[in-house]
């Protein structure tokens, strides 16, 4: 991953980690030239979460550094993203990029620093879409109900399916591994 910037953002940093334990961390991806971590060690207001920039002498270790992203460091899961700027802010900058992450983004729908996924859409926004199963046009064109279809009955209809498909020709069904007795307390 080749990025044009050296500098990385890491937020969600734990409020007792120290400016020495993310230069040991991000010190094995590659060779730091700067590194600072917000609030400082030393600071004496108090501290619910930290932001740290570290500048790299290679940009390569920027996007290395990407895939830090949602590891539990101390006791939180860092998120680690490319500074843009190419330089590590003053503290009060710095602060300014905190304060909204932890205040305000996470109070608003669709809030934070990373986008939320839908599920649904990456199943197709249809039950068992994910796994390969017909969708809801399908299903109707097999005679089963429509949109508005009880999802007790979806359930009954759908196994009815799953057995009625040679298992070899369904990977789902495969996978199920039902035994009869419960096959047959679904279906009543």
């Amino acid at each position: 991953m080749n990025s044009s910037t050296h500098v990385i953002q890491v937020t969600n940093v734990s409020p007792s980690t120290t400016s020495e334990q993310m230069r040991t961390l991000f010190g094995f991806l590659g060779n730091i030239e700067e590194l600072k971590l917000f609030p400082p060690d030393d600071s004496p207001l108090p501290v619910t979460s930290r932001v740290c920039f570290v500048k790299f002498l290679e940009s390569e270790s920027v996007g290395v550094s990407q895939h830090l992203t949602n590891t539990v460091f101390v006791d939180r899961a860092l998120i680690v993203v490319p500074f843009a700027e190419g330089v590590i802010p003053d503290e009060s900058k710095a602060m300014s990029l905190l304060a909204p992450a932890n205040a305000v983004a996470g109070m608003m729908p669709g809030g934070g620093l990373l986008p939320t996924p839908n599920p649904l859409a990456t199943m197709g926004g249809t039950p068992f879409g994910g796994l390969g199963a017909p969708n809801m046009e399908q299903m109707a064109a097999m005679g089963m109900p429509g949109p508005n279809m009880n999802p007790q009955a979806l359930s009954a209809d759908f196994l009815k399916l799953m057995q009625s498909m040679d298992p070899k020709l369904n990977p789902l069904a495969a996978g199920l591994n039902l035994n009869p007795g419960l096959k047959n307390d679904c279906l009543q």
